[in-house]
């Protein structure tokens, strides 16, 4: 059984090896999301993400993390990056063979990348009234189970019960698979924008937005 809560301010080492094994295991494949290593997602974003609440994950308990590990990573490609990809790029023992195990995490705060003041969002929002998705991540082992529409419709209950007027995020156009779990999330498609990213530049991304 998933259980989606906040990472615990004592969990960074688990957290960030949750995406470092994420990273690893699509690199080169059809669903490679072109994170790297130290830089996206940063060890700094993630443990200042953590450390003011902002970092949701997915955690399975001994039982189901055990069960998924002893079929050897079947399904490990069922599809793609089931989150589709924050900053259009999304992604655990990374738990640490403790009683629990990271199966999927995102970070939900009020900072949208550079060129997201210029999207035409249909809903109206001052700073600090809309969430932004990033780093939506399910370990591949775990694609498939709808892990990810759990962790997603979770964080947006929290964005409604903080009283936020919308939950935005982007993903790669060529994302569909991400893109169906945020329509079936409610999501809207807001059409194509070219966003700027550090380590990627100029980047055609999909725009999704939910008015809460």
């Amino acid at each position: 059984m998933l259980t989606v809560r906040m990472a615990r301010t004592d969990e960074f080492e688990q957290v960030m090896d949750f995406y470092t094994q994420m990273i690893d295991e699509m690199r080169g494949t059809d669903f490679d999301v072109l994170w790297e290593h130290g830089i996206h997602p940063s060890p700094a974003f993630l443990r200042e993400a953590i450390s003011a609440g902002q970092v949701y994950v997915g955690v399975l308990d001994e039982g189901a993390a055990g069960d998924a590990s002893a079929r050897g990573g079947q399904g490990a490609h069922e599809g793609a990056n089931a989150g589709g990809g924050d900053d259009a790029r999304e992604g655990g023992d990374p738990g640490g063979g403790g009683a629990s195990r990271i199966a999927c995490a995102l970070v939900m705060d009020e900072e949208g990348e550079a060129g997201y003041e210029d999207v035409p969002w249909r809903v109206p929002a001052q700073p600090g009234e809309a969430y932004v998705l990033h780093v939506v991540a399910t370990l591949p082992v775990f694609h498939g189970r709808g892990y990810a529409r759990q962790l997603v419709a979770a964080s947006v209950e929290a964005a409604r019960a903080a009283g936020k007027k919308a939950v935005r995020l982007d993903t790669f156009v060529t994302n569909a698979r991400g893109r169906r779990l945020y329509e079936s999330c409610g999501f809207d498609c807001l059409g194509t924008h070219v966003l700027r990213y550090g380590n990627l530049g100029p980047t055609a991304v999909a725009l999704y937005e939910k008015a809460l």
